[in-house]
């Protein structure tokens, strides 16, 4: 199954990579490309309007995040959505981690990291199902667990965690099922107990936040919405 159907062609420049990385990844996360279809490259960049060149750097940026695969002298095709017990063994790892970077950030970060952190949790959450709105929705939670890793003080722990690339197969999920706003409220408890300098109310609002996705990802499945 090849995908170029429905393609937003790029303006008529020589565009960045991250410009076609971001118009592949809006179109993955909102089911334009199904999980096994076959990316005909050459096709792919005449819909796009751009040269073969960034297309492929774009989707080696999206191989190494995990959304698409590639064969050995074969193109590339969509990565399957990851499997419950799967979800659920990153989610026990996210708890093993994630926690304690809250309660790390609560105890080094400064006044203005606090209320920077603070101040973003509330921007999120649209709740909107258009592509536009999903991609806001995704780099919000990404952003906001990245920036309590950097206020943790501990480069390894936010290293760590940019390599799950976890959101992006969350959201895979929660933009399907109509759930990235659930987050918000969750996100902004997190920030005010780091904000209120308190590491053990910052590690237990992380560790509901957490618990609490793994909840909506089940209801997901239950619901065999995908």
């Amino acid at each position: 199954m090849e995908i170029t159907a429905g393609v937003p062609r790029l303006e008529p420049r020589q565009p960045l990579v991250a410009d076609v990385h971001a118009v592949l990844v809006d179109m993955m996360m909102n089911h334009q490309f199904a999980p096994g279809a076959r990316l005909n490259i050459d096709a792919l960049a005449r819909s796009l309007g751009v040269s073969p060149t960034p297309l492929r750097e774009a989707l080696a940026r999206m191989e190494a995040e995990g959304l698409v695969l590639k064969e050995p002298r074969r193109s590339y095709t969509v990565a399957p959505l990851i499997g419950l017990e799967e979800l659920r063994k990153l989610i026990d790892f996210r708890l093993l981690v994630e926690p304690a970077a809250a309660a790390l950030a609560a105890r080094h970060a400064s006044d203005e990291q606090r209320e920077q952190l603070e101040a973003f949790a509330h921007t999120g959450g649209a709740g909107a199902q258009d592509a536009a709105a999903n991609r806001l929705d995704m780099i919000y939670d990404a952003t906001f667990h990245d920036l309590i890793a950097s206020f943790s003080d501990n480069t390894w722990l936010r290293d760590a965690l940019a390599r799950l690339r976890s959101h992006l197969h969350m959201y895979r999920l929660y933009h399907h099922a109509g759930q990235a706003a659930a987050t918000k409220p969750e996100h902004v408890a997190i920030a005010q107990a780091i904000a209120a300098n308190d590491p053990d109310t910052a590690a237990d609002a992380m560790r509901v936040h957490l618990t609490t996705a793994m909840r909506r990802i089940d209801d997901v499945f239950a619901n065999s919405r995908l």
